[in-house]
């Protein structure tokens, strides 16, 4: 998965949550092999997708390149 994005109008709904929640619960199914950590980008500016993913569990990893930070969650 390269990218997620929704539309501006359509922002603030919880549709992105809702549809990262359906890649998360089909990644836990392990269709790519025995893997226990999802590791996403988001630009740093970017506070509304940040906290999204907080909410779903995913942590800073440290990481940064850039303008992006680095996040994982472990499932």
């Amino acid at each position: 998965l390269k990218n997620i994005a929704v539309q501006p109008d359509c922002q603030g709904k919880g549709y992105g949550k809702a549809a990262l929640k359906l890649i998360l619960d089909y990644i836990e199914e392990k269709p790519f092999g025995n893997s226990d950590r999802v590791v996403l980008t988001c630009n740093k500016n970017n506070t509304y997708a940040l906290n999204m993913y907080k909410s779903l569990g995913f942590e800073m990893t440290g990481n940064e390149d850039e303008d992006e930070l680095e996040l994982a969650l472990t499932v």
